[in-house]
């Protein structure tokens, strides 16, 4: 897989956060977060335990708002715009976890995603065409319920209602989060193709290993603030940032 060359000069960001702040009440989780995404790039965010990451998406997605800085997407500002009008513009986040509703089939899961865009229904389908080429064994499953699915089904599930809103920044939280390595791989090879059709990737990961196989470019966070940007593979050669993220054998 040839990972795309993130050191030439790049334009406009399509995705900024300028100095974000966000807070849970008085516990501050974010200080002066600044990161840059451009447009077909695949970004890494990776950090230990309780580094921020995922709040980070969160805020950036319009599910919760920051308490300070900016957030521009596109080339607007669109800070403090809730998840759903993000999702319309564009941005698409798949939270930790199973992103499913498991007492829904799977077909149900694709109705409910599509009620958030408000398309017309001609184009629904188009896009669920889109997915049952990309998940075949999806197509197959339609009237199971969501539940009944295998851990990596489900995050199959997860990544199609994503798809299915057409993103054009994708942000995914924990990909590989409980699953085994023979499915986790199964999973990086359908979100590098999906990347590969132009979709922005920013993905938070707990493996360096995983990061390195999607991502040109990581982003290291500790404690709410940026330590490290640059080359996925440079990260390699910190270790100290190395020793703190987990390196498992995928």
């Amino acid at each position: 897989m040839q990972l795309r060359d993130s050191t030439v000069e790049l334009p406009q960001p399509m995705l900024s956060a300028v100095d974000l702040d966000f807070a849970y009440g008085k516990l501050q989780v974010l200080f002066g977060v600044s990161i840059n995404v451009y447009r077909g790039e695949a970004v890494a965010l990776l950090g230990t335990n309780g580094a921020g990451k995922s709040t980070f998406l969160r805020a950036i997605a319009g599910l919760d708002a920051p308490c300070g800085g900016k957030i521009a997407f596109d080339g607007r500002d669109v800070t403090g715009t809730p998840a759903e009008r993000m999702a319309n513009q564009g941005l698409v986040l798949i939270p930790g976890g199973r992103a499913v509703f498991t007492d829904m089939t799977v077909d149900e899961n694709l109705e409910m995603q599509a009620l958030t865009v408000r398309k017309k229904r001609s184009w629904v389908k188009e896009r669920r065409d889109v997915v049952f080429q990309t998940f075949p064994r999806l197509a197959e499953r339609l009237a199971q319920p969501a539940g009944s699915l295998s851990g990596g089904e489900q995050q199959q599930l997860a990544l199609a209602k994503a798809l299915l809103l057409d993103p054009k920044v994708l942000c995914i939280d924990e990909l590989s989060l409980g699953l085994a390595p023979v499915i986790v791989g199964e999973l990086i090879e359908v979100v590098a193709r999906i990347h590969q059709t132009g979709v922005t990737l920013v993905v938070v990961e707990q493996s360096l290993n995983i990061a390195v196989q999607l991502c040109a470019r990581a982003v290291f966070m500790e404690k709410g603030q940026v330590r490290f940007e640059g080359r996925t593979a440079d990260l390699l050669e910190r270790d100290d940032i190395a020793r703190a993220v987990f390196l498992g054998e995928r």
